[in-house]
């Protein structure tokens, strides 16, 4: 059963006030559904702080997605493990916030189990995730679950609607999907990517020009030149970085959320929901291992278009084994 964000909140801040919360609690539920919410304000109850001033309390850790391929390892799961032991600096209870719980690597939810299941004497933990399909069932069996139901449906971006539909060109317009349709794919994503990163090219360098206007009034020196564009070529290259982790995450989202309307969930989406009546849970969990993949490669360094094609292909005509 899915709730509003503020049903469950309201049947969370009765549990905190009868101290029958759970330590360890797991929100669910698709983007935009309020999971952030929820998480800060049930955290404000158990750090006696106000929702805003949740993130910046010494009390409060937070594990998010921060290696080059957007993972949660071991070391900081370690590192989490050894903050929520120690005494708290201000309040009375130590929360920890874990975002995009899914994308913890095994290792690191292997080890997380313990914590898991014998929290340290007040402490919360509260996890976050789309995708809670792609987590380990040791860690789903250890939390307690709540689930939230989609606000009113958002606009897509310009990205969405176009990977959408051609999702729904390769894998459900042919009777069975083959090299064609994942070439085409594969191509319809290179584009995209290659707008992305001249549009972000060309705003840094807009700002770069900018900021050498203004500096030849007042200074010749080259050496800040020199400085300035390494530094402006270094956040380009972070921008182009997160536009495509944010293309593949909506690749991700529209495989997600076709599981989750195969347990009940309404689709926001016609093709969506046409993916969950033609394919199989295994199908759909195969092609989001196939994005998986693709995202290890990335992070390895192998050339962007061999990754791209390479993983579309094993993610299009994916089989059952």
């Amino acid at each position: 059963m899915s709730f509003s964000k503020e049903a469950a909140f309201d049947l969370l801040r009765a549990a905190h006030s009868s101290g029958r919360l759970a330590h360890a609690n797991l929100f669910t539920g698709p983007i935009g559904c309020g999971k952030s919410w929820l998480a800060l304000r049930l955290a404000g109850l158990a750090l006696d702080c106000p929702p805003d001033k949740v993130l910046a309390h010494p009390d409060t850790h937070i594990v998010q997605p921060e290696s080059k391929s957007r993972r949660i390892v071991i070391a900081q799961i370690r590192e989490l493990e050894q903050s929520v032991r120690r005494k708290p600096l201000v309040a009375g209870t130590k929360v920890a916030l874990i975002y995009d719980a899914d994308r913890m690597l095994p290792q690191a939810a292997n080890a997380f189990l313990k914590t898991l299941e014998e929290p340290p004497s007040g402490s919360l933990l509260l996890l976050l995730s789309t995708l809670p399909e792609a987590m380990l069932e040791t860690v789903l069996s250890r939390c307690i679950e709540t689930s939230l139901h989609g606000t009113a449906a958002r606009e897509a971006s310009p990205e969405e609607a176009v990977l959408i539909e051609a999702l729904g060109e390769a894998l459900l317009r042919p009777l069975k999907p083959g090299t064609g349709e994942a070439f085409r794919f594969t191509r319809i994503v290179r584009d995209m990517l290659a707008t992305l990163r001249k549009k972000v090219t060309a705003e840094h360098d807009q700002l770069l020009k900018a900021d050498v206007a203004h500096y030849q009034k007042t200074s010749d020196a080259d050496a800040w030149l020199r400085d300035r564009e390494g530094q402006m070529k270094a956040l380009s290259e972070a921008a182009v970085l997160r536009e495509r982790e944010r293309i593949l995450q909506i690749i991700t989202d529209v495989l997600g959320t076709a599981l989750r309307v195969q347990h009940g969930y309404p689709s926001p989406h016609a093709t969506i929901k046409s993916l969950a009546e033609k394919f199989p849970v295994p199908d759909l969990l195969r092609r989001l291992d196939a994005l998986e993949t693709l995202r290890r490669r990335l992070s390895l360094g192998v050339q962007e278009a061999l990754a791209l094609e390479s993983s579309f292909l094993e993610m299009i005509i994916t089989q059952k084994a």
